[in-house]
């Protein structure tokens, strides 16, 4: 029975988080996600200085959510209409970083949590458990292929 009243958000997202972090892929990808994330938010010091090696994995990590905002904010223009001017183009970068955030935080957890799902399926159903592991290193390697062509 799904949770209702004033904390039921905040148990939902509890019960994710407890999802996404049950399977060792969700794990390790959460883990390489936040390290990304928060590496480029930090200017990519030490190696890979600039910051676009842990910005551009972190992108790929969240790929499919990345494109569905993107892909409302260009079809709507919502920024335009809303505040009379472009965000992307007139706004100053540190505007983005709490965005940013955010944005890693919720797409992690929902990628996250569907590894985990599709990981225990797959094992429950009998198939080799380093199906999953390299399709989705496989997935995410051709979509880092695809995004620094």
């Amino acid at each position: 029975m799904k949770p209702t009243g004033p904390g039921a958000p905040a148990s939902r997202i509890r019960e994710a988080a407890r999802t996404a972090w049950s399977e060792p892929l969700s794990r390790w990808y959460l883990v390489l996600l936040t390290v990304c994330a928060v590496w480029s938010m930090t200017g990519g010091g030490g190696p890979g200085e600039n910051g676009w090696l842990a910005r551009s994995i972190a992108v790929v990590l969240t790929m499919p959510w990345l494109l569905v905002v993107h892909l409302f904010l260009v079809l709507t223009q919502a920024d335009t209409w809303l505040l009379g001017y472009s965000i992307y183009f007139e706004s100053p970068a540190w505007l983005f970083e709490p965005l940013w955030a955010l944005y890693c935080l919720t797409a992690g957890l929902l990628n996250a949590r569907l590894l985990a799902r599709v990981s225990r399926s797959t094992r429950e159903a009998g198939s080799a458990p380093w199906w999953v592991p390299m399709f989705t290193l496989a997935f995410f390697a051709g979509l880092f292929a695809l995004w620094r062509a």
